[in-house]
């Protein structure tokens, strides 16, 4: 093998060749470091162009290999290419060593393998406190004020006040929905008069009776007398509490809708008539005929699709 080195001013180049046609190793390496820094090497491998080149596993004590990285260059005349490897290294012993020699793993485009080794050198690992003949620490400083603007604070203030004028906004829009102008609901549309009616006969019915045992029997037939006519006013549009007999049997012969006689109504009124201005008498069992028939005018002249309801027929 024929050896050169070639040293730099950041380190040195060896060069290996075995014969004029073999592989060819260079590797540079930096002459000295600093302990623990990283320690750049290039390791360069020539070849013929079919030859392949690795570098394998292999101890470099007290060296620690950190990376390692190839790239590869044909020769200008295509003969030939180089592959390049990059290794970061890193040593975290004071002293003088000895890197390498490093192991290059070489094969053929027959597959077969050979090795080639570097030269190996020496590297100075110094410390940084090489220079210092009595290395003491540094003696203790002053503290130093330092000041930083801390807006936790004014963060937590504004998060507040935007919370609070959340609420407000909130209750002030509840108090508008509140107050807004709404139109009043529509009453619910009356009971028809046949079921005004009928609602105050049934209690006239329950109250005939003690009425008429307390002698109240003018009075109790003049109520059933103005449900019936305040009834028939309200069914066929007419005020039937301010008319006469007489005028209400006018209105009701203009009635197209009445599904009785006129007269069947004014007699039944003309009975009631009879009772509070003649003062005539009224039985009991009269008095539970005239209710019967008051039920019995409501229901034959409501609508035909009301079922009747009421006292006796």
């Amino acid at each position: 093998m024929r050896r050169a080195g070639v040293i730099l001013a950041l380190g040195f180049l060896i060069t290996v060749r075995a014969a004029a046609d073999a592989p060819m190793v260079e590797l540079e390496v930096p002459l000295e470091t600093t302990l623990g820094d990283p320690i750049p090497v290039i390791l360069r491998v020539t070849t013929g162009v079919s030859g392949d080149a690795a570098v394998p596993d292999q101890s470099i004590a007290p060296f620690e290999m950190l990376a390692k990285k190839v790239t590869v260059e044909p020769s200008e005349d295509g003969e030939a290419k180089t592959f390049t490897f990059e290794l970061t290294l890193q040593c975290f012993e004071v002293g003088t060593h000895q890197l390498g020699p490093i192991r290059v793993r070489l094969s053929n485009v027959a597959g077969e393998l050979e090795y080639a080794d570097s030269e190996a050198r020496a590297v100075d690992v110094h410390s940084v406190l090489a220079n210092e003949p009595n290395a003491e620490l540094k003696p203790p400083t002053d503290p130093v004020v330092v000041e930083q603007d801390d807006y936790t604070l004014l963060a937590i203030l504004g998060a507040l006040v935007a919370v609070l004028f959340g609420a407000l906004l909130a209750w002030l829009l509840m108090r508008w929905w509140q107050r807004r102008d709404r139109p009043e609901p529509e009453p619910p549309p009356p009971p028809p008069p046949w079921e005004l009616a009928l609602a105050e006969l049934r209690s006239l019915q329950g109250q005939r009776a003690a009425e008429i045992e307390d002698g109240r029997t003018e009075q109790w037939v003049d109520a059933v007398s103005d449900s019936i006519r305040n009834y028939l006013g309200l069914r066929f549009g007419f005020h039937g509490l301010e008319s006469t007999t007489d005028e209400i049997a006018t209105e009701l012969g203009q009635t197209e809708a009445l599904t009785i006689q006129p007269t069947e109504a004014i007699a039944f009124l003309g009975q009631c008539d009879l009772v509070k201005f003649a003062r005539a008498s009224l039985a009991d069992e009269a008095s539970e005929d005239l209710i019967a028939e008051a039920f019995a005018l409501v229901n034959r002249t409501r609508p035909a699709t009301a079922a009747n309801v009421g006292g006796r027929a």
